[in-house]
């Protein structure tokens, strides 16, 4: 199984890498065949690059080794196929802002290298700019699911980012594979009914007033979960963090929140760490962010209904 096609698409296609421009990968012990495949790549381009290995941290979140915070400074481009996000943590954000931009790829594996990374970036990022003009024009998001999920919130726009794969601006931060709108949900509340979840079984439900988690209760068979403990340890991580919208039509459902995240028909919420996203008094640091994936929901933009049981109800 190759894995050059997948390792273009980030160079190439996410990144656009010069040849004049220095670049870090990043590794925290994941698959050595991946991060061989882009050094080749960017190797064979003439690129310049050093690879930094890393003790692999406890959480997503956790922050990284001081050194690797400072050798993501010195560097144009910075790719992360790491186990543990770096995503959401102080070391990516100051990278971004010293001016080094960063592709982050958490638990990235062989099948999501070969599938939805390999997507046409062009037309995801056209659904991810067509999804942020519909909230752009909205107020007000609910969200239903088969499993029982009833939440709304409110749209406060200038708190979104797009995830459309094209990462080229200087300080510029992407996941790929790509395919998200994403921003702070204000307000929201409702119950969110986990359908598929590493930190908690299917069927839990979490009670959601005003921002945050008043109680979560498990199926019959499931008498905690990490969710829970996590609530109970860290109190942070019981503030709503994010809203996704998937806008990638390549990415299939597999179990693997990176790809799962981004698909076209899915939204997802993030427990914890929100400063991604807002700055201000509502700003959450949290050493957790902690994506759900909702199955086949229902979404309306306002009165209009945007997905329907999963299915685009707009232009694509």
């Amino acid at each position: 199984m190759s894995l050059k096609k997948g390792a273009e698409t980030i160079v190439d296609q996410c990144l656009k890498i010069k040849e004049n421009e220095k670049v870090l990968v990043l590794n925290d012990s994941n698959d050595q065949n991946l991060i061989d495949s882009l050094l080749e790549v960017l190797k064979s381009k003439d690129i310049e690059h050093q690879l930094l290995e890393y003790e692999e941290p406890e959480s997503h979140g956790d922050e990284p080794p001081e050194n690797v915070l400072e050798k993501m400074k010195e560097f144009d481009v910075v790719i992360a196929p790491t186990n543990k996000s770096l995503s959401h943590t102080e070391a990516r954000k100051e990278a971004c802002d010293s001016g080094s931009r960063v592709a982050t790829l958490p638990q990235v594996d062989k099948q999501v290298w070969n599938t939805s990374i390999q997507a046409d970036y062009e037309r995801v990022d056209q659904i991810t700019e067509k999804v942020y003009s519909m909230l752009e024009q909205s107020e007000r998001v609910r969200i239903e699911t088969p499993s029982g999920t009833k939440i709304e919130f409110d749209v406060d726009i200038d708190t979104y980012i797009l995830d459309g794969g094209i990462i080229t601006e200087k300080g510029g931060i992407g996941n790929i594979p790509a395919g998200e709108t994403g921003g702070f949900p204000e307000n929201i509340s409702g119950v969110l009914v986990i359908d598929h979840f590493p930190f908690a079984p299917s069927g839990t439900k979490v009670e959601i007033e005003d921002g945050e988690v008043v109680a979560i209760e498990h199926p019959e068979e499931a008498k905690s979960s990490e969710l829970a403990e996590a609530f109970e340890e860290k109190p942070c991580s019981r503030r709503i963090a994010e809203f996704g919208f998937g806008t990638n039509p390549e990415a299939e459902l597999i179990g693997n929140v990176l790809q799962d995240e981004k698909v076209l028909g899915t939204v997802h919420i993030a427990f914890g760490d929100n400063t991604t996203y807002v700055s201000d008094e509502r700003s959450n640091p949290c050493g957790i962010h902690w994506d759900t994936v909702c199955e086949s929901p229902t979404v309306w933009f306002d009165d209009r209904k945007v997905l329907d049981e999963g299915e685009p109800m707009f232009d694509l």
